[in-house]
């Protein structure tokens, strides 16, 4: 028998769409959250440091930081970049405003490459986008960014003052 007929069922709600790179990334960090927590069950009772970016409110930062909680503490700058690229990737951002983000970081950022112990963030992030996968290629891209906007407004400027020239 229909278990509705017996009882009100509540009406069916629509489904949010949810894209699948949101889906990977929000498997990958909850992985990483248990791995983390697995790992550092043992080792709790004996750290009495503060835990990196304490300072930073997001959630999405956690399992993060618990995967590589020793790369936090020597690249403190990296807290609120990080939150904010995982907002914005959590958040459906396209892959040009990923590029702007991190390139308007990208002297905290280059403190990951720099770092043994960030290594592991940097292959988890480059199993799910195409992330720089050294300092120097970081610093390209975002230098190719870079020129890439300035021929573009220079280009819209030269195209307006040329048009503003011209006498009707």
């Amino acid at each position: 028998p229909n278990a509705c007929a017996l009882v009100q069922c509540p009406p069916e709600q629509p489904q949010a769409m949810v894209s699948l790179p949101t889906v990977v990334l929000v498997k990958v960090v909850v992985l990483m959250d248990l791995l983390a927590a697995s790992l550092a069950a043992p080792l709790a009772s004996m750290n009495t440091e503060a835990p990196p970016c304490a300072d930073v409110d997001s959630v999405l930062i956690q399992p993060v930081i618990r995967v590589a909680p020793q790369c936090f503490r020597q690249c403190p700058q990296v807290c609120r970049p990080v939150a904010e690229f995982l907002e914005l990737v959590t958040g459906h951002a396209d892959s040009s405003v990923l590029e702007h983000t991190v390139c308007s970081f990208e002297q905290e950022f280059q403190c990951l490459y720099g770092e043994p112990s960030c290594k592991v963030l940097l292959v988890i992030a480059n199993a799910m986008l195409d992330v720089p996968e050294t300092a120097e290629e970081l610093r390209l891209r975002c230098a190719d960014l870079a020129g890439n906007q300035t021929t573009s407004t220079s280009t819209t400027s030269s195209t307006t003052t040329a048009t503003t020239a011209v006498p009707s």
